[in-house]
Parts: structure tokens; C-alpha cells; sequence
């Protein structure tokens, strides 16, 4: 019996795709960062940073906060906890700022 393939639609691939570009950012020598520690409910500190900046270029893409709750397994006052998050460590973290930068980077690079 032959398995079919599930083919992602656009919006799947780019969610998957910004998910990467995170992880790729966020991760130290010492930790690895996996899908299912973004989609879980990992609160390692490198897996918060990732999951927040997923969530602010997701935000910044377009998508919705219900559309990227769903995606993430999250509620919508989650993903929105997570925004408030992101703006507070763009304002107090350094290390943030360059992680969340190098992924707004290579987001864009990888888009073309």
C-alpha cells in the first residue's frame, strides 16, 4: 500500500520556514533547540527567544494572532503575552536585539 504525501501549503512551509531561521539564531553551544521545543512547552530560556521571535515574524508578516496561536499550539492571549515580550527584551537585551536581528535577516534572504 502506498502512502500518500502530505503536501504544506504556502502558509505551512513559511511558518516552518521562520521556525528554522529562529532556531538557527537562537541556539548555543551548550543547547539544542528543536521544533518540538518551540511548539511545546519548553521554558528553557533559548526556546522562549525563539518562540518570541517566531511569533514577531509571524506578526510582522502578516498573520494574524489567532492564525499564529493555532499554529503554535498556544492560546491568543499567549502569542500576544509573548509580543509584550518581545518589545521588553528589544528594549532591555542586547543579545535579543542581535538574535532577533539575524533572523529578521536571514527571514528576508531566505524569501527571495
Amino acid at each position: 500500500m502506498r502512502q500518500k504525501r502530505y503536501k504544506m501549503n504556502k502558509k505551512e512551509f513559511e511558518l516552518n520556514r521562520i521556525i528554522d531561521v529562529a532556531i538557527s539564531c537562537c541556539k548555543s553551544e551548550s543547547t539544542i533547540i528543536t521544533k518540538e521545543d518551540i511548539l511545546g512547552k519548553s521554558r528553557k530560556e533559548e526556546c522562549v527567544w525563539a518562540r518570541t521571535i517566531v511569533v514577531a515574524l509571524l506578526s510582522s508578516g502578516g498573520y494574524l494572532t489567532s492564525t499564529i496561536a493555532t499554529a503554535l499550539n498556544r492560546t491568543t492571549p499567549a502569542i500576544r503575552h509573548l509580543m509584550k515580550l518581545d518589545t521588553s527584551l528589544r528594549r532591555t537585551s542586547r543579545a535579543y536585539r542581535i538574535a532577533y536581528e539575524e533572523a529578521c535577516i536571514l527571514a528576508k534572504s531566505e524569501n527571495r
